[in-house]
C-alpha cells in the first residue's frame, strides 16, 4: 500500500490506515525463558501442551469409602450393607491392596483409588465405622469417581503462541510441572505531549494552561496491552524541540504515540516535526470521527503515531490505531480484536458522513451508550464503557433496537514495568 501524499489532507478508510500501520510493524524476534510466576500477564512465545494427563491416575473427589459399586446392591436406610474396611489411603500414599467383593477402602480427596474400586460413596453417607462400616443406599458404577486424564489428556493443548497468560494459565501450567515458560519482550512505547498549554500536577495551574492528562491516559492504556510506556515531560510548541525528544525516544522505544499539533492550526507542527527527522509520511487524516486528524511516520523501521491533543478523540485513536500496533509489536494474536455484534438501546441521532466510532457499554447483547455523553474532550463518558461502537459511514443515525458491531476495549492486566525519562 502506497502512502499518502504527505501534505495531502484526504482521510483514508480506518481500515486502510491500520492495515498500511501494520505493514509497517514488526512482531517480536524470539522469545525467553521466565519463571512461571514472572510470566503472568505476558504473551506466550511459544504454543505449550500438557506433558502428563491429568489427573495422573483414578482417584477419589472427596472423602469417603471406595468400593464395588455392585456391592452396596439394595442396600437402604432401614437395610444397610455391611463392608469390611481393608485399607487407609492417603493423598500421596499408594494402595497396598485391591479390593475383593465385600471389601472397601477409606479414601481421602485426591487419594489413588484401589483395584477393583468402582465408586466411592462420602464417609458422612455411611455410619462411618472403622472396621466394618454400614452403606445405606446403593452406587453407581463411577459414582463420585474421577478418571485419570479426564481434566486434561497428555498433548492437550494449554496456551497458544500470542496468547495473554493468566493466572489461569499459570496453575495449570505448574500442575504440568513447567517451572518456566518462553515468552515475547514487552515493547516501549515512547509517549509524547506536546502542547505549550500544558502543565504537569500538582503545581498551581496558571491561567490559561492545563493539566497534561494524555500523557498519562496514553500510558495507562499501553500498561492495559502489556507493553512499557517511556514518557518525556511535555514539550512545547516548538518544532525543533519536539523534533529532538521524538529522535530520543526512536533510540530506545519500539513506537512512539505522541499527543498534538496534527490539525491544520499555525502551532500544528507534528507533520512539520516529520520532515525534521527525515520521517517517511504514511498520512494524515482517517475517516473518522473523533479523531481523524492522525499524522503517521515512519523511521528507522518503527511507527510514530500523533494524535490529536483532545483527550477523547486521543483515545479513540489510541484505541484503533495505536493499538493494533502495539499489539503486533508485542507479539500478541489475533492482533485485531474481534467485532462483536449487539442490540443498541438508545438512539445516536447524529448523522455518520465518515464514519463515526462511540465509546458504549455491552452487558450481554444490550449495547448502552454513556449517560455522560459525547461532550468533546470528556474522559467522564469513558469510565463506564468496555466497548467501541462501530457506525460506518453513510449510516448513521441509529434506533433503538438496531442490530450494531461492537469492538471490545482491552481491560489487560497492568505491566509493572514503567520508565519516565
Amino acid at each position: 500500500m502506497e502512502p499518502t501524499d504527505y501534505f495531502s489532507r484526504v482521510a483514508i478508510p480506518v481500515d486502510s490506515a491500520i492495515a498500511l500501520l501494520l505493514e509497517r510493524t514488526p512482531g517480536p524476534e524470539g522469545s525467553t525463558l521466565l519463571p512461571l510466576l514472572d510470566a503472568l500477564h505476558r504473551i506466550a512465545g511459544e504454543d505449550l501442551a500438557a506433558r502428563i494427563p491429568l489427573p495422573p491416575f483414578d482417584n477419589s473427589p472427596l472423602d469417603g469409602f471406595a468400593l464395588r459399586h455392585t456391592d452396596s446392591a439394595g442396600a437402604g436406610k432401614d437395610k444397610p450393607v455391611f463392608l469390611r474396611v481393608v485399607e487407609t489411603i492417603y493423598a500421596g500414599d499408594l494402595p497396598r491392596k485391591s479390593l475383593a467383593p465385600g471389601a472397601c477402602a477409606r479414601v481421602m480427596t485426591g487419594a489413588a483409588l484401589p483395584e477393583g474400586a468402582t465408586c466411592v460413596i462420602p464417609w458422612e453417607d455411611t455410619d462411618n465405622h472403622p472396621d466394618t462400616v454400614g452403606i445405606f443406599h446403593a452406587l453407581a458404577a463411577h459414582q463420585n469417581y474421577r478418571f485419570h486424564g479426564e481434566v486434561m489428556r497428555q498433548g492437550q493443548g494449554i496456551l497458544r503462541k500470542g496468547e495473554r497468560i493468566t493466572s489461569a494459565h499459570v496453575g495449570l501450567l505448574a500442575a504440568q510441572g513447567f517451572i518456566e515458560i518462553p515468552v515475547f519482550a514487552r515493547p516501549r512505547v515512547g509517549i509524547l505531549s506536546t502542547g505549550s498549554e500544558l502543565m504537569s500536577g500538582p503545581e498551581p495551574l496558571i491561567p490559561g494552561k492545563i493539566y497534561d492528562s494524555n500523557r498519562y491516559l496514553l500510558a495507562a492504556r499501553v500498561l492495559t496491552l502489556g507493553a512499557e510506556p517511556v514518557w518525556t515531560s511535555a514539550i512545547a510548541d516548538d518544532p525543533a524541540l519536539i523534533a529532538r525528544a521524538v529522535e530520543e525516544l526512536l533510540e530506545t522505544c519500539d513506537c512512539i504515540i505522541s499527543t498534538g499539533g496534527v490539525s491544520v492550526g499555525a502551532h500544528d507542527y507534528m507533520p512539520q516535526v516529520g520532515s525534521y527527522i527525515n520521517a517517511e509520511p504514511l498520512f494524515r487524516r482517517v475517516q473518522m470521527k473523533p479523531g481523524g486528524w492522525v499524522t503517521a511516520l515512519y523511521k528507522d523501521t518503527k511507527i510514530i503515531l500523533c494524535l490529536s491533543g483532545n483527550p477523547f478523540a486521543a483515545a479513540m485513536s489510541f484505541d484503533l490505531l495505536a493499538g493494533p500496533v502495539i499489539r503486533r509489536l508485542a507479539g500478541a494474536a489475533p492482533v485485531l480484536p474481534q467485532k462483536i455484534p449487539g442490540v443498541l438501546q438508545e438512539p445516536f441521532p447524529k448523522a455518520s458522513p465518515q464514519g463515526r466510532f462511540l465509546y458504549a457499554r455491552r452487558e450481554g447483547k444490550e449495547v448502552f451508550l454513556p449517560q455522560a455523553g459525547y461532550v468533546s474532550g470528556s474522559l467522564a463518558s469513558l469510565i463506564s464503557c468496555n466497548c467501541i461502537l462501530q457506525i460506518p459511514p453513510g449510516k448513521g443515525p441509529v434506533e433503538p433496537g438496531d442490530t450494531v458491531e461492537v469492538i471490545p476495549l482491552s481491560d489487560g492486566p497492568v505491566s509493572p514495568e514503567f520508565h519516565p525519562v
